[in-house]
């Protein structure tokens, strides 16, 4: 039985590390080794045009709230979306040096005993799965959203009966809707909305999760070796010396990463938030009111947004107890069996460890599954004062 399930696994294992997010960036043309600006004008201008059209029917909306909540749930995702994209195009240089490392660690190997290797498998499964569940949940999401109201028109139409023209997404009409034709055309303009919002929410959000479980895939290594390392003094010294580089490397690299992407995280935290207030009350609406169909979207949605949080959160914990985890190994390997200056030597790299990397949300955050208790009660108490409110 443990064979068939580790075949499974291996599936999902990448090789090249940063294959999907690599795949998913290029589409928008911002992957940092072959930026594309052509690509990303077009796919910001189509992403721009698109929330506009939102903003202005919230803003024609606004008196009705029924209708304002639903606009929201829509127009502010995409509005992250566009944040996230423009921050990220401006500091996408900053991640070439954890590509390049990356590219050398491929080449060089990712782990060196079985033991390693289950690890360094482990994190990059996960970031895999990440990467390809949420682009799937996150284009499933709008995609409801798409084909409701054009399902409905069609049912209309076959049983003879009247209905407006309700377009797919909660956006202003660029021309009046009267026929099928107008619709029709509306309708294509709109078909690729699902995967230009996917691609925005996840892109970078891919990469971020990628290059962060292959650090922590290699401090597990590092801390591996520093435990089971040869105390013979001429193996010992080139051995750790080694080690040590490498454990400064990656933690000059995480901090990289939490630098670069700190200000985005931020912006997606706030939006994290909001969403699952904005959802969580209209699940409530819904729920009472009785439309079973609106109420299954709002559940899909709200697990999806609760579900990033919960990824968010428990990837900044994998770095911090990763990184920590170098202390405990140089401490409970046969240091007692060394020379006295080597000895000494132990004392600085335990005292480096003591201070852990993590990811930061704008320097306010710090990603951990504390944090996702922190997220959910702040959500819970926007909803408390939202619903006292209205």
């Amino acid at each position: 039985m443990r064979k068939p399930i580790l075949s499974y696994v291996e599936l999902f294992y990448d090789e090249n590390v940063i294959s999907w997010s690599k795949r998913l960036l290029s589409l928008s043309g911002l992957w940092p080794d072959n930026r594309n600006d052509v690509r990303f004008f077009f796919y910001i201008t189509y992403v721009v045009i698109f929330t506009w059209l939102e903003i202005v029917t919230l803003l024609q909306n606004i008196h009705d709230l029924e209708k304002t909540l639903k606009n929201i749930t829509l127009s502010f995702p995409t509005i992250l979306i566009i944040l996230k994209a423009v921050m990220f195009r401006l500091n996408m240089h900053l991640v070439l040096p954890l590509l390049t490392v990356v590219k050398r660690d491929v080449e060089r190997g990712l782990y060196g005993s079985q033991e390693e290797r289950r690890t360094v498998v482990w994190y990059n499964v996960a970031a895999t799965l990440f990467s390809t569940s949420s682009a799937l949940s996150l284009f499933f999401v709008p995609t409801l959203f798409y084909s409701k109201p054009i399902v409905s028109c069609a049912l209309s139409k076959f049983n003879n009966c009247t209905l407006p023209y309700e377009l797919p997404m909660k956006v202003k009409n660029i021309y009046e809707v009267t026929g099928v034709r107008s619709y029709a055309l509306f309708c294509v303009y709109l078909m690729p909305t699902s995967m230009m919002l996917t691609i925005g929410a996840t892109g970078a959000d891919s990469l971020l999760v990628t290059l962060t479980f292959h650090l922590c895939g290699q401090l597990s290594n590092v801390a591996h070796r520093v435990r089971n390392i040869d105390v013979e003094p001429r193996i010992y010294f080139p051995e750790m010396r080694a080690l040590v580089e490498r454990h400064t490397e990656l933690l000059r690299l995480a901090n990289i990463l939490a630098e670069t992407f700190s200000s985005l995280m931020f912006i997606q935290t706030l939006g994290l938030i909001f969403s699952l207030c904005v959802v969580v009350y209209q699940l409530l609406t819904t729920t009472e009111s009785g439309e079973d169909m609106n109420t299954i979207h709002f559940i899909i949605y709200s697990c999806a947004v609760i579900l990033l949080a919960f990824c968010y959160c428990f990837l900044g914990e994998c770095l911090i107890n990763e990184s920590s985890e170098v202390q405990a190994a140089c401490y409970f390997m046969n240091w007692y069996d060394l020379p006295e200056q080597y000895v000494r030597s132990l004392i600085f790299s335990i005292a480096r460890s003591q201070k852990p990397s993590y990811l930061t949300a704008g320097k306010f955050y710090v990603f951990s599954l504390e944090t996702f208790a922190v997220i959910m009660k702040a959500s819970m108490a926007y909803l408390s004062v939202l619903k006292s409110i209205i």
